[in-house]
């Protein structure tokens, strides 16, 4: 099979402790073992700190795209990774006026029905809308959209889950009402807005809404798992047209790295927003959810603050975590629907911090 001509893994996998003056040999242990236990095709890894990226590496054992390995340039599907950048979207865009965070969502989308209790756009962002997720059957999808408002009319006229502000349930079809208002209130098509308020502003050149027959020399191959969970070339390429919003992103690792990185001083966004976006948004109970605008905020198994998210696409997996004190940033991301969760970015980070002892 082509996909299977070559073996790729990382530079320098051995299994033996490296050297305490290895500090790249840290990394790529917790790497290549990150490799084996999840079985992932590829998956490349970057570390950011206090502003530059200190490990960008990549393995696996299948090529992709076609002819190479993985490398930290390799773009893959980002999943729910989207919604951070639909998210900063909406908070550049409240700064400048150009949208209300607290306006009824139906100002922007007034075919969107009324319904009870009013949904604004901060309530989408923080997952307190009451707007359903996927139900069986819609995770994958075959049918383009070559625009945002037909999209909605998959869940349009479905009744909440319960009156806005009053409870929290994640909802990608919330981010895909959201991302629509930003584009009615912005007069620009969304696949604009994303470039011009986000990707340009920061110099993503490896970022890229995943639009059927884009030409993008890094895209990843999808892989999927057969029943005895062997990577295989994915069956089908799911048309990502109607979640663009919400879940629609390729992104390399690097990129990915310096999004995070964005939110840790001012410039993309002010001080004051970014408080904004990394605030836990609360309940009329004044109970705290676990989410700002798109950020979850929580902790590590230290207790130190981390701001975070994930995100699962057919044939893409994807992880992204900051520790906003300590200015480190974590970027994971694999061509496969890998068990990839938060322990794994622990881990580089923990390299990250122990490397910082010896230089």
């Amino acid at each position: 099979m082509a996909f299977a001509a070559a073996v790729f893994t990382v530079r320098a996998a051995q299994a033996q402790a490296p050297a305490i003056d290895s500090y790249d040999a840290w990394f790529r242990a917790v790497t290549t073992k990150l490799i084996a236990s999840s079985n992932a095709p590829a998956l490349s890894v970057a570390v950011m700190s206090r502003n530059k990226i200190v490990f960008a590496d990549a393995g696996g054992k299948i090529e992709t795209p076609p002819r190479r390995g993985p490398s930290p340039s390799t773009m893959y599907r980002i999943g729910s990774l989207t919604k951070l950048f639909t998210a900063s979207v909406a908070a550049r865009l409240a700064a400048r006026g150009v949208i209300d965070l607290d306006a009824d969502v139906r100002r922007y989308v007034p075919e969107y029905p009324a319904k009870r209790g009013t949904i604004t756009l901060r309530e989408l962002a923080g997952h307190l809308s009451g707007i359903r997720h996927y139900g069986p059957g819609e995770f994958l999808s075959a049918v383009h959209y070559d625009s945002l408002a037909p999209t909605i009319r998959i869940f349009r006229d479905d009744s909440l889950l319960f009156e806005p502000g009053t409870r929290y349930a994640y909802s990608s079809y919330g981010y895909n009402l959201l991302g629509l208002a930003l584009e009615r209130a912005a007069h620009k098509p969304f696949s604009r807005l994303i470039a011009d308020e986000a990707i340009a502003p920061l110099h993503l050149k490896l970022t890229a809404l995943d639009v059927a027959g884009a030409k993008l020399p890094e895209r990843a191959t999808p892989f999927d798992f057969d029943s005895l969970r062997r990577p295989v070339p994915a069956a089908r390429i799911d048309d990502l047209s109607d979640r663009w919003p919400s879940g629609g992103l390729v992104s390399s690792v690097t990129d990915l790295a310096r999004f995070g990185n964005a939110f840790l001083s001012p410039g993309f966004l002010s001080d004051s927003m970014i408080t904004v976006m990394m605030t836990p948004q609360r309940l009329p109970n004044g109970t705290a959810t676990i989410v700002g605008l798109g950020w979850r905020i929580g902790t590590d198994s230290a207790g130190r603050t981390i701001w975070h998210h994930a995100g699962s696409s057919y044939g893409g997996r994807a992880l992204l975590v900051v520790w906003p004190e300590e200015k480190l940033i974590v970027a994971i991301a694999s061509n496969a629907t890998i068990q990839l969760d938060l322990p794994a970015a622990f881990q580089f980070a923990d390299v990250a911090r122990r490397g910082a002892k010896y230089h």
